[in-house]
């Protein structure tokens, strides 16, 4: 299928939300094209990771010649959207499923790809690696409340620790995986605070078996080094919108 194509320095699992505040003008002309009851794209458009090069056109360059992005990539379909009054967009996107991505058309105001739809295969034991990876998960959050608790007890005065250690609660909920192996894997892909590049070998695995595994290697490894004080975790004030 032909898509609209927006790279971005994100890595879209299926199944999970993606904001978007859109203000650049060739980005504008697609989410008008996208929720115009016109549209032959139905709302979908092709999100795939940014390896070199920006999500903002140079100036007087052609749209999207500044970026170069990953083959693998994720059919998106925005779920609402909203024009603020001076022409910028406010759009809440979801992923659908995985894609390859084939030639680009830079011909028009924004880009077109053409995208094909990978398979969503489980996987030889997917089934009993949800289980698994639920108590991994679980470990893992527990381990980063632990340590950003740790680390606001060092700064902040005694009386506001009970400020932070409810925003830990609200932020750091426990988390039920689907039962569905696919979907599990896809949320755990979209919980964990990793370099993108991680995120993106998850995207790329062919199936939910494969990516549970990585997942549940980097849950352990991820607790080990939190628990061991060796890096900090992403802080929620970092998990924003898009700058596109």
């Amino acid at each position: 299928m032909r898509l609209p194509y927006f790279p971005l320095h994100v890595v879209l699992f299926p199944h999970l939300p993606l904001p978007l505040h859109v203000f650049e003008e060739r980005y504008r002309a697609m989410a008008r094209d996208l929720v115009s009851d016109a549209s032959p794209y139905a709302g979908r458009f092709v999100v795939s990771m940014i390896t070199e090069g920006s999500e903002v056109a140079e100036p007087h360059g052609a749209a999207g010649s500044a970026a170069r992005s990953r083959q693998v990539g994720t059919i998106a379909e925005v779920r609402s959207a909203e024009q603020l009054a001076d022409g910028r967009w406010v759009l809440l996107a979801a992923g659908l499923s995985r894609a390859v991505l084939g030639t680009v058309d830079q011909s028009g105001p924004y880009a077109l790809v053409e995208a094909a739809q990978l398979p969503e295969v489980a996987g030889v034991g997917a089934d009993r690696l949800v289980a698994e990876v639920q108590v991994a998960l679980d470990r893992y959050l527990a381990t980063v409340k632990r340590f950003v608790a740790t680390a606001a007890s060092e700064s902040q005065p005694p009386e506001e620790m009970n400020d932070v250690t409810a925003s830990l609660d609200a932020v750091l909920k426990p988390i039920h995986l689907p039962e569905d192996p696919l979907a599990a894997s896809y949320a755990v892909g979209g919980l964990l605070q990793v370099e993108l590049t991680r995120k993106q070998q998850l995207l790329e695995l062919p199936d939910a078996a494969s990516r549970l595994r990585a997942e549940l290697q980097l849950l352990r490894r991820e607790s080990r080094l939190l628990a061991d004080g060796a890096m900090p975790p992403i802080a929620p004030a970092d998990l924003r919108y898009n700058p596109n």
